[in-house]
């Protein structure tokens, strides 16, 4: 009779406290950026061993918070093949059929409106190249980051898969040889292409405890001989912009940086805004260091700036009021001590600061009324916040602050996406402000992920 072979006790260890803590249900996140899709996951039990972000800044974000075992890479040139070595070689898993999920949401301009009018453009100046059999879509350049996405779930075998996209792309629809095809349906099946059932629905994040109204295409797809997984129910409550922040302290709009004053005390707990704010203050990402920077600091406003904000109503007591609305004669009234208002028929308006001595006026041009009506908009503070987005690494004009006249601060906005205060966006200062306000613009909000993944996880069970 041959001996009953033990492995070692170091490997069994590693077993265990993998499937004790994690579920033993392991994934890997493309197109991760900082981690919150990630973050979701973690938090309802799934154990995220790979992840791929081609983005530096938000590398180092994902890194700081989730851990080292992110790849900064392109996509396109790290294989699944070579995700799947570099799994083996750091003892992630002795194999790829130990992944049961593969998430992501690779971007596609196509399914912005911006990136279906550059779509039009190159149509129309016969500039749309491609040879690909299937269709137009499959083939768009831009497209690619797709179908990289199809590739690891094909090379993977993954039990499951969540893909996550913005909602325009319900009203995406391709053209090839005469038959016109909504983008979804193209997408499904390329999925049914490798093996794999997929259905789809819009959520909106609010729906599901985050602070933000935020529409989202999921996908989700599964082996057809296997359990197929639901989408998660709405809760039966939202969070108001001022709810998911009414707690952080004051910031001054001169540079933008904190005020004296500690965070108003914990709420008692029972009350959803009360389980919300508790959640951004004690929930601790798996590798943050226990008490980090609170990174509540925001632009400074200037003069021209200072002027305008108290004047944007966001129509939650009185009548709205946006940029467009914005009359030169108040104007002229909130502008500091010292600094003069010029107006001209030709040219933009323009505010300008006092002379000193041979030193040129400072001077800050007025936005085009028309043409950019909703330049500057302040929140409500009694709804969801609207969407953030990326841009706000540009500027903040479309999230002044639902009391403060300045724009919303890097917390505010990581509050919004529902992100635990303890989530370091600079990852240990090594990351600008501009930085940190893409990467919470482009994340997935973790309260979100994990409400699916929490879902998903049912089917294991």
């Amino acid at each position: 009779m041959s001996k009953l072979k033990l492995a070692p006790p170091e490997k069994v260890d590693k077993v265990l406290q993998g499937w004790l803590t994690m579920g033993g249900r392991k994934a890997i996140d493309l197109f991760a950026g900082p981690g919150g899709l990630s973050l979701g996951l973690v938090q309802s039990g799934f154990e995220v061993v790979g992840a791929v972000e081609w983005d530096r800044a938000a590398s180092r974000t994902y890194a700081y918070n989730l851990g080292n075992h992110v790849f900064q890479q392109d996509i396109e040139e790290f294989s699944p093949q070579k995700m799947e070595e570099a799994l083996i070689e750091n003892g992630s898993i002795n194999s790829k059929d130990e992944i049961d999920l593969i998430s992501g949401g690779p971007p596609c301009p196509a399914f912005s409106l911006m990136g279906r009018s550059k779509i039009s453009n190159l149509i129309k100046s016969g500039k749309w190249e491609g040879s690909d059999y299937r269709h137009s879509f499959i083939d768009d350049p831009r497209v690619k980051l797709f179908v990289n996405f199809v590739d690891y779930v094909n090379h993977f075998n993954p039990r499951i898969f969540i893909m996550e996209n913005v909602s325009g792309m319900n009203s995406f629809k391709e053209e090839d040889k005469g038959k016109v095809r909504p983008i979804i349906d193209v997408i499904k099946s390329e999925f049914n292409r490798i093996g794999y059932s997929v259905k789809s629905l819009t959520l909106n994040a609010a729906e599901y405890g985050v602070p933000q109204n935020r529409k989202r295409v999921i996908f989700l797809g599964w082996k057809p001989d296997h359990v197929e997984p639901n989408f998660p129910q709405p809760v039966e409550y939202s969070i108001s912009s001022r709810d998911a922040i009414h707690d952080l302290p004051n910031i001054s709009p001169v540079d933008g940086s904190t005020l004296l004053g500690n965070q108003k005390s914990l709420p008692k707990k029972g009350s959803h805004r009360g389980d919300f704010i508790r959640w951004c203050r004690q929930t601790k990402a798996p590798n943050s260091p226990r008490k980090g920077p609170l990174l509540h600091h925001t632009r400074a406003v200037n003069p021209r700036d200072q002027a305008i904000f108290p004047i944007l109503r966001s129509g939650e007591n009185s009548k709205r009021v946006l940029y467009k609305d914005v009359q030169m004669s108040a104007v002229r009234k909130n502008l500091p001590l010292g600094y003069r208002l010029r107006e001209f028929k030709t040219v933009p308006n323009r505010v300008e600061g006092p002379k000193w001595g041979r030193q040129k006026r400072t001077k800050w041009k007025f936005y085009d009324q028309k043409k950019f009506g909703d330049k500057m908009r302040r929140i409500r503070g009694d709804q969801p916040s609207p969407t953030i987005v990326a841009h706000l690494a540009k500027d903040g004009y479309m999230f002044v602050h639902p009391d403060e006249n300045r724009t919303i601060s890097v917390r505010e906005a990581a509050r919004f996406q529902s992100f635990p205060d303890s989530y370091d966006f600079s990852a240990g200062g090594q990351n600008s402000i501009t930085d940190q306000f893409r990467q919470i613009g482009n994340a997935v909000p973790p309260i979100f992920a994990k409400a699916i993944g929490t879902e998903l996880m049912k089917i294991f069970e």
